[in-house]
């Protein structure tokens, strides 16, 4: 089943390839960029932190199975008959100095953390995006900026209280979060609840910022094909989405099962630091993937983003204009979303503005 831990194969072999494409996309992405002469924009700039701090996640991940901290028991499993219930069973380390665990104990724990910082980076890429597409007028006035304003803000605060909910979790004893369990249940807040709760959070906002999109693009006077086709281009998030969502549903068995000999705490914290690194490097191929459909046609995202801010001011600038020629507007432009056509006219409530 999902819960159970991969094989050290599979360790390696399902986040490689992941982060092969992740290097491929992003390079493609800034290639893109620069070949369609096209300014480098906010969520372009936000990208590069949050790739980094993948390059850091993966190293950790990578190290950790290196060192045999990642992917191994902690203790070895019981002959064949033993009665593990018996009180006069002492199970036996693999590593007797201990050293092993307390390295897992802090890849799990520098991990999380960074994690967080590096979700927060492609989150807020995205919305950038968003915010490129769907406003028209970047002005504290106008509903859809200010929409996405406070969705970015409230993605930071996010960030920031999870990372010091990490940090934290000990208090001011640190040290103490890599020691035995019973100094845990004396100086620590219960860790596999903030776990699983910081595994909700992390699924409920990437769900929100998948469906952002689909209410304004619902909004236009497009045929539904034509409607679905758009939100398609949003949606690739699904992806991340997905692994996030499975990592929720992991949490929540994990805290119901607990560290013991049949749930080896080495396997368990392998499976939680492997679907969050699953999480992030598919997120990354997510958030690159609209930017480089210039790559593969003749008409760029950009056109795309352009097009689809002019049916959005077509709403906004010209309300006086008759519902038939509006009508007529929008299919002429949906039409030009759908083909690619570059660099149209868009009609601002205040004048024209070349894009």
């Amino acid at each position: 089943m999902f819960w159970d831990t991969p094989s050290i194969p599979a360790l390696y072999g399902s986040i490689i390839p992941f982060l092969v494409l992740d290097v491929f996309v992003i390079f493609l992405r800034f290639y893109t960029r620069r070949r369609l002469r096209q300014p480098f924009m906010a969520d372009d700039y936000l990208i590069i932190p949050g790739f980094l701090g993948v390059l850091g996640l993966q190293f950790m991940w990578f190290y950790g199975l290196g060192k045999k901290a990642l992917g191994y028991r902690v203790y070895e499993l019981p002959p064949p008959g033993v009665d593990v219930t018996n009180p006069d069973y002492s199970p036996v380390m693999v590593d007797p100095t201990g050293a092993t665990i307390v390295l897992t104990r802090r890849l799990e724990y520098s991990s999380l953390i960074l994690f967080t910082v590096t979700a927060c980076c492609i989150k807020v890429s995205v919305l950038s995006m968003y915010k490129r597409i769907f406003v028209v007028v970047p002005s504290w006035k106008d509903k859809r900026n200010l929409f996405f304003i406070v969705m970015i803000t409230l993605i930071s605060a996010w960030a920031i209280s999870w990372t010091f909910a990490f940090i934290f979790m000990c208090g001011k004893e640190v040290q103490t979060l890599f020691t035995n369990p019973e100094n845990l249940l004396k100086y620590c807040v219960d860790t596999l609840a903030v776990g699983y709760s910081h595994a909700i959070s992390d699924f409920i906002t990437d769900a929100l910022i998948i469906l952002i999109p689909i209410p304004f693009i619902w909004q236009l006077h497009l045929p539904t094909g034509r409607k679905l086709a758009v939100c398609g281009v949003f949606l690739l998030g699904i992806l991340a989405a997905g692994a996030s969502m499975v990592r929720m549903a992991w949490m929540a068995w994990n805290q119901a099962q607990g560290f013991g000999l049949l749930t080896d705490e080495e396997l368990m914290i392998t499976t939680e630091l492997y679907w969050i690194n699953l999480e992030i490097t598919l997120g990354v191929i997510a958030c690159c993937l609209p930017t480089l459909r210039g790559l593969f046609k003749t008409k760029s995202m950009e056109s795309m983003v352009n097009n689809v801010r002019s049916l959005f001011s077509i709403h906004s600038g010209s309300r006086s204009d008759s519902f038939s020629k509006t009508r007529s507007k929008e299919d002429s432009l949906a039409e030009s979303v759908k083909s690619g056509a570059v660099h149209i006219t868009v009609h601002h409530a205040h004048g024209d503005n070349r894009v």
